[in-house]
């Protein structure tokens, strides 16, 4: 598992790189299996992300590099970002879906990194231990390898459990839930884990630091691209 530390960044983490995740369609034999850098481990596949607890390692679903549902009733990527409207019901708006889908993974998970440290210091959200990211990202859903992104954090099923985490504990540590209170609803122990929606967590007054993060892993993006194409 290489690891490389970019320049001393105000987050004081490191970029911890992976060469390759590869991620099949769940089936009978392969429901929670995925493979890094050649190696086959458990996963837990949601929505918008996925977590490898043996490596602690919470990556963002991505299609050709911005971000991405899997869930059944997820709308079509090519009908939203072409301004049509076949949502089956009025939670969310063909904007809301068109700004989630032309997010890139590099900017979610700085956005997710600021919310997840402020969760974190709270003591309602799990220890963040650094950022990730993946050069080559094989997907069932995307023909194309891509990239994708997201956090190195610890396991809240191994957490003690305590309190359920409040709607007040979010805003006291600066944090905004989503639409419609995933994360409060579906907490793992009684801290907050689930950061993704349509309409995510998000941390208030966090633009800095958010713009310093995605910028990093954008430039990690480009040199891997770079790379590749002097080698094609």
């Amino acid at each position: 598992m290489p690891m490389f530390e970019l320049g001393e960044p105000i987050w004081r983490s490191t970029i911890v790189i992976f060469d390759e995740i590869s991620l099949p369609k769940p089936s009978r034999f392969f429901k929670r299996q995925l493979s890094v850098d050649g190696i086959r481990y458990k996963a837990n596949v949601a929505s918008w992300s996925f977590y490898i607890p043996e490596l602690q390692l919470k990556l963002l679903h991505s299609f050709d590099g911005h971000c991405h549902c899997i869930s059944k009733g997820a709308p079509s990527r090519t009908d939203i970002l072409n301004g049509r409207n076949v949502l089956s019901t009025d939670r969310y708006t063909v904007k809301d879906w068109q700004n989630v889908y032309k997010k890139t993974v590099a900017r979610r998970t700085a956005e997710n990194f600021v919310s997840a440290v402020r969760l974190q210091n709270a003591g309602i959200g799990p220890k963040v231990l650094d950022v990730a990211f993946i050069r080559t990202f094989n997907a069932f859903y995307n023909s194309n390898p891509t990239w994708t992104c997201g956090l190195i954090i610890e396991n809240l099923y191994k957490y003690p459990r305590k309190a359920q985490s409040t709607l007040q504990d979010l805003e006291r540590a600066g944090v905004i839930p989503d639409r419609i209170n995933s994360c409060i609803r579906q907490q793992i122990h009684g801290y907050v884990s689930d950061l993704n929606s349509v309409i995510g967590v998000m941390p208030t007054n966090a633009d800095k630091d958010i713009c310093e993060l995605s910028s990093e892993l954008e430039n990690e993006i480009h040199a891997t691209l770079h790379q590749h194409n002097q080698y094609a």
